[in-house]
């Protein structure tokens, strides 16, 4: 009986060795032969917070050079002596544009040539205007409507908000409100928090090793399952359904009344364009979209004498990855996409 339970527990230990040397051997070919690592060879950019006119912004002269777990190769984040990520070689132009936005028109993941603002000016437009990007990544729609209200009219022919629905998720989840005093909300605003650490805690694990990585990246690529996992995430998936939740018909009353307050030497010479997140193309491809979030933007850009467009969703529905899977932010594929829909839009400007 002895030497039974000794040939177990001996048996027991040998598999367990080889369980393990196997797992090794998968994380050190997913590492080091499949990349599934991120790197970070500079980082010299600090993004800083202007309290009094509430939107981010880059100090100026500085880089980046990071890969993603994602990403083939690192990619260069340069910023230029103007705080703006943009394309050095352009030429330069009597007629200018100024980009506005979140990280998608920032050029997240992308080289800044295969940004779709620039890719759409350069390689397709043949400089047509010269391109200034004021996008900074996690900005929300109040703080892109502060940016544009800093710039000069003067020097900009046009200025574009590439319009994503991740600007709205502060006012969607009621976080941008910073005036709830009483117990309630204090609770709330403590729920939240809770339930954020919970979330950043699960998604730290999730991406703790090449192996949890590269099998999330499978999972996500299936459309079916990440469609589901992202609706999941409410309120914030609230624009993919025809009839919109409350907090989303209030936040894009909110869009509507921040148009409604600009300037019009600042409203006469803006255009939004409507960026797709990757739920919307997927939802497409699946046929299971619904255009309210679009149409109630386009809607409120009429009303308000706002020249609005959005991206051929069937186009992209078409590419393998129009969007990173895990990520969400819009591949070189998806980026050089969406620049051919804003070229056909550009030229029907007057």
């Amino acid at each position: 009986m002895l030497k039974i339970l000794r040939n177990i527990k001996n048996n027991f230990l040998i598999i367990s060795i080889n369980i393990f040397i196997i797992i090794l051997a998968v994380e050190l070919f997913l590492t080091f032969i499949l990349d599934y690592k991120s790197k970070v060879e500079l980082s010299t950019c600090k993004k800083i917070y202007d309290k009094t006119n509430d939107f981010s912004l880059y100090l100026p002269n500085c880089e980046n050079i990071i890969k993603h777990w994602e990403q083939d190769n690192l990619v260069s984040y340069k910023i230029n002596s103007e705080g703006r990520r943009d394309l050095a070689s352009q030429n330069y132009n009597s007629k200018k544009i100024a980009f506005i936005g979140d990280s998608f028109t920032f050029g997240a993941m992308v080289p800044i040539e295969d940004n779709y603002n620039f890719y759409a000016f350069n390689n397709i437009l043949k400089n047509s205007f010269e391109v200034h990007n004021y996008g900074v990544p996690a900005e929300q729609i109040h703080n892109v409507f502060n940016k544009l209200k800093t710039l000069d009219e003067k020097k900009y022919d046009y200025f574009v908000y590439g319009l994503t629905p991740n600007d709205f998720f502060d006012l969607v989840d009621g976080s941008y409100n910073k005036k709830l005093t009483n117990i309630n909300g204090a609770q709330n605003n403590k729920n939240k928090k809770a339930k954020m650490e919970t979330f950043k805690k699960i998604k730290s694990y999730l991406f703790s090793t090449a192996t949890s990585r590269f099998m999330l990246h499978s999972i996500m690529s299936n459309d079916s399952i990440y469609l589901r996992t992202y609706l999941s995430r409410t309120p914030y998936s609230g624009y993919l359904l025809e009839n919109l939740p409350v907090e989303w018909v209030k936040a894009i009353n909110y869009f509507d009344k921040s148009l409604n307050n600009l300037e019009v030497k600042h409203k006469l010479k803006l255009k939004i364009f409507i960026l797709p997140q990757r739920a919307e193309v997927v939802s497409k491809r699946l046929d299971l979209y619904t255009p309210t979030f679009v149409t109630s933007i386009v809607a409120i850009c009429n009303k308000n004498k706002i020249d609005c467009s959005f991206p051929d969703l069937n186009s992209l529905s078409k590419i393998d990855e129009s969007h990173f899977p895990v990520d969400g932010h819009l591949t070189i594929q998806g980026n050089h996409n969406v620049a051919k829909s804003l070229t056909k839009w550009v030229k029907t400007w007057n």
